[in-house]
């Protein structure tokens, strides 16, 4: 790859590390039961970042989780987590978005296909690692997301041991999610 001083020369400032970095989520996604969630504490105004110390001014300084909640965390590779937002227009103008985030799971461990089994019967929120600020990016804040589609293919030894996962908004009609997806700098359990 060229250096990044030979792509940009002039008009803006340079941002090299920005510009060479890999697009995309980085490896890991954790999902944590709604329920284990604390959407009040975490939608609180206080809860926001009053300067860009972080790089997230205006943005979740955490995302707050109950006492007790358990994080489920798929490790992956590059490119094995992609979250999708799409807006729609509501009746009164305004915007809403639906979140859906598929993931590949290697595994052929029967814990983690009960871990599947179990997204199929709740809601969960999804944090991924944002690559290019190492934020968490929190999907889901306002309704939760639902397991949309389990596939595992039987093709060959390797492809064996892959679960691709399709989480998504509920399909509410009157409800979706407020915002593209909130950046945090943290997560913290309740003691």
């Amino acid at each position: 790859m060229a250096d990044c001083s030979d792509l940009i020369t002039s008009g803006i400032a340079l941002d090299c590390d920005s510009i060479n970095a890999a697009v995309g989520v980085d490896k890991d996604l954790i999902l944590v039961n709604y329920e284990d969630f604390d959407a009040a504490a975490t939608k609180d105004a206080s809860n926001r970042e009053a300067d860009d110390t972080n790089n997230n001014l205006d943005g979740l300084t955490a995302i707050e989780l109950k006492t007790g909640a358990v994080q489920y965390i798929f490790e992956g590779t590059d490119y094995s987590v992609v979250p999708s937002v799409t807006a729609e227009v509501k009746e009164d103008g305004n915007t809403w978005f639906l979140h859906s985030i598929a993931f590949t799971v290697y595994s052929k461990l029967a814990k983690d296909r009960k871990v599947l089994e179990t997204l199929a019967y709740g809601r969960v929120i999804a944090i991924a690692i944002d690559r290019s600020t190492g934020l968490y990016e929190l999907f889901g804040l306002d309704q939760g997301l639902k397991l949309n589609g389990v596939e595992r293919a039987y093709t060959g030894s390797q492809n064996s041991n892959f679960y691709t996962v399709t989480l998504a908004t509920p399909d509410v009609a009157v409800i979706r999610e407020s915002n593209i997806g909130e950046l945090a700098v943290s997560i913290n359990t309740a003691p």
